[in-house]
């Protein structure tokens, strides 16, 4: 119950900045709204009589003349607002980067699934494909695939410009070993409208973070001996596969090993699909 407390009360905040922050197509929306309770106000007519004031109200029986004055004001907004996004979106930069390091078999393209904000504006592409890179030892190969994440910024400078920053747009879809995908997200992450797309392994396809937060805590606990005189810890966060904690034993048995998992218990795939609730959980972690 909780959960869905959480969702609802996300929901209404959300919404809540979206009428603190009205748009055009708010408006004309709101407008249309008038004009169709206009329509059908005219298309009856009900009297009420009223003998304590010896009059009769009546309710309806409007002319067709201020819908068809306020249909027209609905569709010049619309037609403005079309026009501008249209204008927004060839003055826009977007950027497409696909980071392979997996098997990358049957992963669509992010195209496909990017917000609709985005779809209005041609996309360029960067692409970092090195598959099986998991199973890579060799120094060079690694460091072959940290260059190359490293010209990210160089290849966003030397493709265009846009009118000032706020349209120039990011959008990032990875499925690579973790320590690429931290490199990644290192330098992806100092940069404004980056959109991260997640694959979602059993559906088969992209999803952008933009669920409701659903509230729910994580929890920490030490897994083995606390040894509060140590000179470093370990740090073992495990939401989306078990983490097998007898390697981080083995590799770094000097230092206490600190597990964070959701309250839950579960690992599942599609339970950090909420921008909010990443920027909370990262808060609470950093925090302790």
């Amino acid at each position: 119950m909780k959960k869905y407390i959480h969702i609802f009360l996300n929901f209404f905040i959300r919404l809540a900045e979206l009428k603190r922050k009205p748009s055009l197509n708010w408006a004309a929306k709101a407008i249309l709204g008038a004009a169709l309770a206009t329509l059908l106000s005219s298309s009856f007519s009900l009297e009420i009589p009223v003998p304590a004031l010896d009059t009769t109200l009546t309710l309806g029986g409007g002319d067709l003349f201020t819908f068809f004055v306020l249909l027209v004001i609905v569709l010049i907004m619309f037609g403005y607002t079309e026009y501008r996004d249209v204008r927004e979106a060839d003055d826009s930069i977007l950027t497409i980067v696909r980071h392979m390091g997996l098997v990358d078999n049957e992963i669509d393209d992010l195209r496909s699934y990017l917000p609709k904000k985005l779809k209005r504006i041609r996309p360029q592409n960067f692409v970092m494909a090195y598959e099986n890179s998991n199973k890579t030892s060799n120094i060079d190969d690694l460091n072959k695939q940290l260059e190359h994440i490293c010209r990210i910024p160089i290849f966003l400078s030397d493709t265009g410009r846009a009118s000032n920053n706020a349209n120039k747009h990011i959008a990032y879809g990875g499925v690579a070993p973790v320590p690429m995908l931290a490199a990644a997200g290192h330098i992806i992450s100092n940069m404004q409208n980056v959109y991260i797309g997640d694959w979602e392994r059993q559906k088969k396809r992209w999803h952008f973070n933009s669920q409701f937060d659903d509230g729910e805590e994580l929890v920490f606990h030490v897994d083995g001996d606390d040894n509060a005189d140590a000179e470093s810890v370990s740090l073992a966060v495990s939401f989306s596969i078990p983490v097998n904690i007898k390697c981080i034993h083995d590799e770094f048995s000097e230092s206490p090993l600190h597990v964070v998992t959701l309250e839950s218990g579960e690992h599942k795939y599609d339970r950090l699909c909420s921008e909010e609730k990443q920027d909370r959980l990262a808060i609470t972690i950093l925090e302790y």
